[in-house]
């Protein structure tokens, strides 16, 4: 197990109730179980990512649970009556839609962007060492409150089978945004968080992490096998400058998901309408039904890439 999930799972045996992260970690260092290797100034910050990763990919074989947000206890105590009922009481972990804000998310400085010119797209490599100078890029306290001197950096994941993308209709509840509302997608897509990349993708900056993430999120995936077994199979193709309907810009990590012939994508969400495969070596008749984002995502499948992709 995890050092930071042994702890949590040593100091709530002991402690026989719920408590937050802060908490956790104080108990910890005052029982002197906190190796030396586990230091920084945030480490309850990756203690809450690390518990919320573990109940999001495990769930019910999960070694914790949620009592209120923030607040963490063990499921061994589920079923212990000598512990009272609020302390063993779960709340259901709301699924998260795309248009609630993500917390700490990744931006660029649309300066930075700018000195280019009219340049619009980025090998990944180029872009990630961009992304990592932090005189370039900064995490926001959440993606909708940004400044026109932001751009947003989103994971935005293509799902493959070889010729085939699939793409779904934005049902009400995903989008409201013009030109997306009720439009054709290739894409699933989410802001990059800090906290995605505090887990196991630090190289990448979490992009990989919150794609897979978010297309488990839509597409109803069994998370631990997708981490498990098809994790390899996600690949960062390329960075694309996209316009926004507002005057901020976006920077799209265009993932490729190669879904492999046993996995059957599904939408069981409102938030996602006809589902279906979409063969590229056909040509679409109306463009113009799909979403900003997937009109320009749809003119460079194919493409060669200049310098490689990343996994």
């Amino acid at each position: 197990m995890d050092s930071y999930l042994s702890i949590a799972e040593t100091v709530l045996r002991r402690a026989r109730m719920p408590l937050g992260p802060r908490e956790i970690l104080r108990r910890a260092y005052k029982a002197g179980i906190v190796p030396p290797s586990l230091y920084g100034k945030t480490q309850h910050k990756t203690l809450q990512a690390r518990l919320s990763e573990d109940i999001l990919i495990k769930r019910e074989r999960s070694a914790f649970f949620r009592t209120a947000p923030g607040r963490f206890f063990l499921t061994e105590f589920l079923s212990e009556r000598s512990i009272p009922l609020t302390y063993r009481t779960p709340i259901a972990a709301r699924r998260r839609r795309r248009d609630l804000p993500v917390k700490r998310a990744l931006t660029v400085a649309s300066r930075v962007l700018e000195e280019s010119g009219d340049r619009k797209v980025w090998p990944p490599q180029e872009a990630i060492n961009l992304l990592r100078d932090i005189s370039y890029s900064q995490y926001i306290e959440a993606s909708n409150r940004r400044s026109e001197a932001d751009v947003v950096v989103w994971s935005y994941i293509v799902v493959t089978r070889g010729n085939l993308v699939l793409t779904y209709r934005h049902g009400p509840y995903r989008e409201d945004r013009d030109g997306f509302h009720g439009s054709r997608s290739i894409g699933f897509y989410t802001p990059v968080s800090e906290y995605d990349a505090d887990l196991f993708d630090q190289a990448n900056l979490g992009i990989i992490h919150s794609g897979i993430n978010c297309v488990c999120l839509d597409l109803d995936f069994d998370a631990e096998s997708v981490w498990g077994q098809l994790s390899t199979q996600f690949t960062i193709q390329e960075f694309l400058l996209v316009d926004s309907t507002k005057p901020e810009k976006d920077l799209l990590a265009v993932v490729k998901f190669e879904c492999p012939p046993w996995l059957e994508p599904l939408a069981r969400r409102l938030s996602l309408n006809d589902l279906r495969w979409h063969d590229t070596s056909s040509p679409i008749n109306h463009v113009e039904d799909f979403d900003p984002w997937s009109q320009v995502v749809l003119t460079r499948l194919g493409r060669p890439q200049s310098s490689g992709s990343l996994s």
